[in-house]
């Protein structure tokens, strides 16, 4: 799994915006029913798909059936009034306008297909939540090489970076044209993505991680079809990822040093230039200035104490509080969005019935949406926004699956959509975007948001047993959440058999659980899924303090 996985909202009407780029950098007769079936893209089509040489067949890619589709220039019209920002949003109520649905960014997800020939199968979800399928390609595109993964990244303008799993490595990217069905996906085995994801930057090329480890990387141009090899001078890549990360213009990637200053890496292979400023993440997980945005948790080490606040944490200043809970609404993740000052959060809402999104900018807080949840999410991620405004993307996970919400801006009802997301990209690249084949049928969120849900303790148990079947259950305890019991209780866990042991404490729901064993405890927020644990002396009480409406689990394991 790569970063990839873990890695915004129509402007107000009264807050300065400057227009897209893209709208600036595109004339309008692209958006004319004219230029509806022309390709889009800056790379020159490279040719029908070969002949896959070792198997002796043609190995192929399958499109979506095309369907007519009609834009009329008033639609047009009001393309460029939504890209203007002439919309009002604010706390939780739309008013809308139209914007034409094949006109705006749609979001695209990949999914693995293992059936009679296995491989992926790429959708593109429009605003309004309908899929269209983009995409079949099959993993025999890379002949005995394993398999195409799910995880990848997508660039604006429709070129798509998988990379291809094989036991043992490495792992090679391969870029695929989802606006040329005739283009041979390129397979650029100087790459080895390993648990690094590919990363698209703002002038259209694509970094990779190369050999061994992270001391090179290689750049691709898809337009060009050619690469070529970075080294990093030394330099580690940024985060904990780690992720590769782009200078804001495309001329180096950021490095950071043995002493954890960081520099900027020119992919034209000059000298590191000192100190970083602008940079560009889509994906919303680093700000300029290499900001980065911690949620004060347990174990978040924040000054001052884990009070729910989201600070804002640049190198070499001081943190900056740029959002403070009040009430029992906790941030569940936290991102940039595309302006200086603008942040986007998902927050637990109605003890974790609903997820509220939040547009955090020029000093306000604007809950814009909020979402049902479904019991079986285990991780929310913050909003992501389509460049052009009309759409909120937000991650989910559903116990080791990949989906996403598409929430959009215009009073149309959130959609639910399995698979890996990739990125967005313009509508306008490829007539294949807006229309095609459907894809699988749209799920909508629950009516009525369910409460938290937690597997039991067996399930639990088998699981770590599966991984570690060496181990022992020592002891182990567990419950479940009651609605409306906020009164807090101690509960101690029954030691089936003496020893020093692993504590391992699950838990979900609108406060945390402490479990302490002698002097040492831990305390997670019960905001996600995943264990916290810690290791517990062999005699002494082992206790539990969790309010009735919060589910847990702890089981004590020997140590391997």
């Amino acid at each position: 799994m790569n970063d990839e996985r873990m890695d915004l909202l129509i402007r107000q009407l009264d807050v300065h915006v400057e227009p897209d780029r893209r709208f600036v950098e595109t004339s309008l007769a692209r958006l004319l029913p004219a230029a509806r079936d022309t390709r889009r893209f800056d790379a020159s089509a490279i040719g029908r798909l070969a002949a896959v040489a070792r198997e002796g067949r043609p190995a192929h890619l399958t499109r979506g059936r095309p369907v007519p589709i009609m834009v009329t220039v008033a639609a047009t019209t009001a393309l460029l009034l939504a890209t203007l920002g002439l919309a009002v949003v604010g706390s939780g109520l739309f008013r809308s306008i139209d914007v034409p649905r094949s006109l705006t960014d749609v979001s695209i997800f990949v999914r693995r297909d293992d059936g009679a020939e296995p491989g992926v199968s790429i959708f593109a979800v429009r605003p309004d939540g309908d899929e269209v399928l983009v995409l079949r390609v099959p993993d025999s595109i890379v002949p005995g090489r394993g398999r195409l993964s799910e995880w990848g990244s997508v660039s604006g303008s429709g070129w798509l970076a998988l990379g291809v799993e094989v036991n043992g490595g490495p792992w090679p990217m391969v870029l695929i044209d989802l606006g040329d069905e005739k283009a041979t996906p390129w397979v650029i085995n100087e790459a080895n993505l390993g648990g690094t994801g590919p990363r698209w930057g703002p002038t259209g090329l694509v970094a990779a991680t190369a050999g061994s480890g992270w001391s090179e990387l290689v750049i691709a141009d898809p337009a060009t079809r050619s690469t070529r090899t970075v080294s990093m001078q030394g330099h580690g890549l940024v985060g904990g990822g780690p992720s590769i990360l782009w200078a804001a213009d495309g001329s180096g990637i950021v490095g950071q040093t043995e002493s954890g200053s960081y520099d900027i890496l020119p992919i034209d292979g000059g000298d590191p230039r000192p100190g970083i400023a602008e940079v560009f993440d889509p994906r919303g997980g680093f700000g300029n200035g290499l900001a980065e945005l911690r949620i004060c948790e347990p174990f978040t080490n924040c000054p001052g104490g884990a009070d729910g606040r989201i600070e804002r944490v640049e190198p070499g200043r001081p943190a900056q509080t740029i959002w403070q809970q009040e009430g029992a609404d906790r941030a569940l993740a936290a991102g940039f969005g595309s302006r200086a000052g603008e942040y986007w959060l998902s927050v637990d809402h109605d003890q974790g019935r609903q997820v509220a999104l939040v547009h955090v900018h020029d000093g306000r807080q604007d809950t814009v949406a909020t979402i049902n949840r479904r019991a079986d999410w285990q991780y929310v991620g913050a909003p992501l926004q389509a460049l052009d405004g009309s759409t909120l993307l937000v991650g989910i996970d559903i116990g080791a699956k990949p989906a996403a919400v598409l929430v959009p801006l215009d009073g149309v009802p959130p959609t639910f959509h399995i698979g890996s997301f990739a990125g967005f990209v313009d509508s306008a690249a490829s007539a294949a975007f807006a229309t095609g084949e459907p894809g699988t049928p749209v799920e909508t969120i629950p009516a009525a948001g369910e409460a938290y849900a937690l597997p039991s303790l067996d399930e639990l148990i088998a699981a770590e047993l599966t991984l570690n079947p060496g181990r022992r259950v020592l002891g182990k305890a567990s419950r479940d959440a009651v609605d409306g019991e906020t009164g807090r209780r101690t509960f101690e866990v029954a030691g089936d058999r003496p020893g020093t042991g692993d504590a391992y404490l699950d838990c979900l729901g609108p406060s945390s659980v402490t479990v302490t064993s002698g002097s040492d405890s831990i305390t997670s927020p019960c905001l996600r899924a995943g264990a916290y644990t810690f290791t517990i002396g062999a005699s002494g009480p082992i206790t539990v303090s969790a309010t009735g409406d919060t589910a847990w689990r702890v089981v004590i394991y020997s140590q391997p």
